[in-house]
């Protein structure tokens, strides 16, 4: 009597269909629209410094309104951590196929992206809020926010003027990889591998003699 060596694979490959871009686009640019609210919240809530007009062509910025300097960058940076930890969130709920290497290259592009527009957007609507102090009289004093695309990355520190765009990216990957840590699966949830199955019992098999 012999008896079979072949197994029964009860399972199969149940991989899903592959996704497509859709829901990954949809994330990319509503991430990216998002930097233009944290720019107008951080114009709304940002400190500013306080100058002189000296002539017409001519202004100056006290050395003591170096607090207030350092506080709006460090609100803007504070705000785009957020920021970043915010886009991870959407797109791990919103594009779940494509969670993974590329799911995240796309989050750092559009956070990165975001956080430009964010500064544009947050210097247009802060100028908007105080007066040009090109068209103050001399000897009036004015209100203005700090420049974010620093000199120097913090005056005389080490880094370029880039330094604030990376505060996105940072808090993005950051966050994405403590989901990915605490993902269940290897697949980290999307469902695309294959089942492996279950060998049924091996029954013997009667033989000619």
């Amino acid at each position: 009597m012999a008896r079979s060596t072949r197994p029964n694979w009860a399972g199969g490959d149940r991989r899903t269909p592959t996704a497509g871009p859709g829901p990954l686009v949809a994330v990319v640019g509503s991430v990216v629209l998002l930097g233009s609210v944290v720019g107008m919240i951080w114009a709304a809530v940002t400190p500013a410094m306080s100058g002189r007009v000296l002539a017409a062509d001519s202004a100056i910025i006290p050395a003591g309104e170096f607090p207030e300097e350092f506080a709006g960058v460090g609100t803007f940076a504070l705000l785009l951590f957020g920021y970043g930890a915010v886009a991870v969130v959407i797109a791990w709920i919103a594009s779940r196929r494509w969670r993974g290497p590329l799911g995240f290259a796309a989050v750092a592009v559009a956070t990165v992206a975001g956080s430009l527009i964010a500064a544009w957007v947050g210097t247009r609507v802060a100028d908007w809020r105080f007066d040009d102090p090109r068209s103050s009289p001399v000897g009036a004093t004015f209100d203005v926010v700090p420049d974010l695309w620093l000199d120097g990355a913090v005056r005389g520190g080490v880094g370029g003027p880039w330094v604030l765009f990376v505060c996105a990216p940072l808090a993005a990957a950051l966050v994405y990889l403590g989901f990915a840590l605490a993902a269940r699966t290897g697949d980290l949830g999307v469902g695309d591998l294959p089942d492996v199955g279950v060998d049924e019992p091996l029954r013997p098999t009667p033989q000619p003699m």
